[in-house]
Formats: structure tokens, sequence, C-alpha cells
């Protein structure tokens, strides 16, 4: 009797052991093969060849702006992006909501290029999800995928980034290496002076001119526009984040931006610097234009206004323009050419003293008021001036025989125009534009022939580089009445 419980005994510890045995077989199995319950959370997909047989999510939220209000900036229902490292092969779309799975296929596929509001063109790829379709979305070159889709329109898009661009030097960090683990991304010898943003491919945003910013509307009369410009900081950068300021030391700056997934979106990124060699003299450029909606708009072909260089200074420019206020896409921006990519604005949220921006990468802010307005780009101190208009009358011809430059013209935003007093005597006219930031390399006031101008058959002509101006003889009596929207004017 005794031989037979032992033996029971001994069986039922043999199967308590082989029952662990393969509950620990299976608890590896399931390992091996990911968290099946990973899958099972709400939200959207993709899985294939090109994932290696992985299912990587895409849940970061995307943040949007409308095509009528550059400053809104905020995120929409459903429409998500992700960040993912693809290799050659076919994709596949999923949804999970609750317990139910919906598969997408892709249909109307299509290769765009994109040339507005980028440094350089940029290529990407969009289409239509299907719900249980069967076309899988192809991947051409293996790389790290931006990509989005949007549940409200059922679009989706994807692009490779190549590169981040440093908006303030147009330099830029392309790929050097990367696969499922991680990536790389490194600009050399940066000369890095100001603050600035990274721009995904140059581009500050994906624009689909065709996909109502709402995602309902059946008329796209405001469409929807995808950032894909980044502050904050290199190491914690978030979307349209505040301007990036590093110490360069004195130094040129190595930047390298290292990707690990697993994070949400532009999360999965961090970036340092490595000083290198010492900074070279700073090399100013020899032209600058103002671009904007609140002087004209946002065409580098129609609407850019080219600013005035000042004479031994070449840190500084100037220009009088007409400011709409209230406009629609309310502000304006400035760069040494008539194209997007060294563009530059002013860091609106730290605002303005005196009217005195510091330079950065936001749009100038709009005014209260319509009317002639100074602005000086000040890039020894990295300032951008925005102030009422103050023009000045110079020499005997104001009564101002000790030539102290201080008889003031009057401003009049009615009738957009300024004028001076009238003329005390007869002689030449001399008048010029003051403003607190034409200062020279020591901080000091420019002279009064720095910031020149006249007024030859009905034109105004600034005295900009030049040497001395061709005189312009005036009477007692007369008034000059000058129209800066279109530099004309009037002596009579």
């Amino acid at each position: 009797m005794k031989k037979n419980v032992l033996k029971r005994i001994f069986n039922l510890s043999w199967l308590i052991v082989a029952a662990l045995l393969t509950f620990t077989a299976c608890s590896d199995d399931d390992d091996d093969n990911g968290d099946p319950d990973e899958i099972l959370l709400e939200g959207m997909y993709i899985s294939g060849t090109a994932t290696g047989g992985e299912t990587l999510k895409i849940d970061a939220d995307q943040i949007i702006e409308p095509g009528s209000d550059f400053t809104i900036k905020e995120t929409r229902s459903g429409m998500k992006y992700q960040i993912h490292y693809l290799v050659a092969g076919d994709v596949m779309f999923k949804e999970v909501v609750g317990t139910t799975q919906v598969e997408y296929g892709v249909s109307n596929v299509a290769d765009s290029t994109q040339t507005m509001e980028t440094g350089e063109p940029f290529d990407y790829q969009r289409g239509e999800l299907v719900a249980d379709g069967t076309t899988a979305f192809t991947v051409a070159q293996a790389g790290l995928y931006y990509i989005i889709t949007d549940k409200t329109t059922m679009n989706f898009w994807i692009m490779k980034i190549n590169n981040f661009e440093i908006s303030a030097t147009g330099d830029k960090a392309t790929f050097v290496s990367g696969d499922a683990t991680g990536a790389t991304f490194v600009a050399e010898g940066v000369d890095i002076r100001a603050a600035f943003k990274l721009r995904m491919n140059t581009g500050w945003k994906i624009i689909a001119n065709d996909v109502a910013y709402d995602g309902t509307s059946v008329d796209v009369e405001d469409h929807v526009r995808m950032v894909t410009s980044y502050g904050g900081s290199i190491a914690v950068m978030t979307p349209d984040g505040d301007d990036i300021t590093v110490d360069n030391g004195g130094k040129l700056l190595d930047f390298t931006f290292t990707w690990t997934p697993g994070s949400r979106g532009i999360a999965g990124f961090v970036g340092t610097t490595v000083q290198g060699d010492d900074l070279p003299p700073l090399a100013f450029p020899t032209e600058m234009y103002i671009i904007g909606a609140s002087i004209g708009g946002w065409s580098w072909d129609t609407d850019a206004i080219q600013m005035i260089p000042v004479h031994s200074n070449p840190h500084l420019f100037w220009k009088n323009v007409w400011i709409e206020s209230g406009v629609t896409d309310a502000g304006f921006k400035f760069c040494e050419e008539k194209a997007w990519g060294k563009d530059f604005g002013v860091d609106a949220d730290a605002g303005a003293t005196d009217g005195v921006y510091a330079k950065g990468t936001q749009n100038v802010p709009d005014v209260d008021e319509s009317g002639s307005y100074l602005v000086v780009i000040n890039l020894e101190e990295n300032t951008v001036e925005v102030n009422p208009a103050k023009v000045y009358g110079m020499g005997p011809v104001f009564g101002d025989d000790a030539w102290a430059g201080t008889t003031e013209f009057t401003v009049d935003n009615v009738a957009g125009t300024v004028y001076s007093p009238a003329f005390t005597a007869s002689d030449n006219l001399r008048m010029y534009f003051k403003a607190a930031t034409l200062t020279n390399a020591d901080g000091d006031p420019v002279d009064w022939w720095q910031a020149e101008f006249n007024v030859y058959d009905g034109a105004i002509v600034y005295r900009g580089t030049g040497n001395d101006q061709d005189a312009v003889a005036v009477t007692a009596g007369q008034v000059v009445t000058l129209d800066f929207s279109d530099d004309t004017g009037t002596i009579q």
C-alpha cells in the first residue's frame, strides 16, 4: 500500500514538473514573437516586409496649421505621425479600434515634390487608405521615414528623411548610417551665431493644397499644412518649438543627431555638439530682402522688397515700408536672397523692447496700426527693429546752419505720406533716417549721411553704399512729400 502511495506521489511530481516546463516553453515562444497585447492597443500600425515583419505603431500627434493663418498650431483628431526605419519592401496599414482590426491597402499613390516653404525642393509620396484593400505600399529604398496618417480624410504621406537643416546657416545634418535599431545624422564645421530651428529635408512643413484643414469641408478654401520644423533644444526637440540656441564657445560646431526607436515621433532624436576650429571673421551678406503678407505678400517673385545697405557698415540694412495691420497671415521675414533657405525673422515669443526684437525664426508680428515703419536689421547685434518712421532734414534749408539734423518730418498715415515743414531758405535739400539700432560695430550711431536719400525726377533714390549724391536745389517755402510705398516724392 505504501509503495502505491509513493508511486502515485512520484508520478504526480513528474506531471507538475512537466507542466511547469511546458508553461516556461510557451512563455519563451511568446517573447520571441513580441508582446501580443501591444498590437491590440488602439491606433494605426504598419507591417510588412519593409518593417522586417514587425508591427510598428503610428502614434505621435501631428502638428498642423491652416493655410490662412500660420500663427495657428494645433492637432486634429485622427492625424498621427511616426518615424520608423524601413527597408526596401512592402507595407500594409492596420487600425485597431477596441477589439476590431481593420486592414488597409493603398490607392492613388503619387510622387510629390514641394518647392514652397522650403530651402530646397524635397520629395515625398502620398496616397489614400482603402479599408480591406489588398494593394500594399512599396518602399523603394531603405532609410528613416516620416509617416503621416489622417483617419478623417483617409490620406497618408510618407517621406524619407535625408537631412535636418539648421535654419540660421543652411547647413544640413545628413543621414550617415542607420538601421532598425537607430540612425545618425551629422553636420560638421557649422558657423552658428544665432538662434535657429531644425527643418526636416529643409522644409518648414508639408503642404496639402487639396486637403481641407478641418478634414471635412468639401471646398478646400483653407488647406492643411503639416509642420516638419522643430525647436526647443537639440537635446529635446519639439514640433514648432521655441528657437534653439547653442553656445559655440567661439568655435565651429559639429552637430550629431541620433535617432533611437521606441519614442513618439521627434522625441526619438537627441542632438549633441562638439567644438572644432576657431570661428572665422564674421562675413555679412551684400543684399537683404523683406517678404510677408503685412508688406504685400509671400511670393519672392512679386512681393520681395530690397533693403538699403549702409555706407561703411556692412552689418546694417534698413528700409521704410508701409505695414498693413490685420491682414491674413500677418507678419514678414527676411533673407539675403529671394528664396527660402537662409531666411530669418525674430524671437516673437520674447517680444520687443522699444520696437527692437532679437533675431530669430518667427515672423515679425503684426503691428497695431497700419502705417509707415522703418525696419532695421543689425547683424552685429542680431536685432530687428520695427518702429514708426522717423525722417529728418539736415542743413540750412531747414534753418539748421549748425547741421544738427533735428528737423523731424510729419508722418501722415491717412494719406500714406511723410512730408517736411516748409523750407526756410533756398539751398540744397538733405534728408536722412534715424533709428536706435542704426549703429556701427562699436555700438555708436552711424553718421547721418550713411542713411541718406533724396528725390530725383519724382523718384526716391537712396545713397546706400555710394558716394555723395548730386545736389538737389530747392526754394524757400517749398515742401518735400515722400511716399515710401512706391518710393516716389514731390518737391513743390
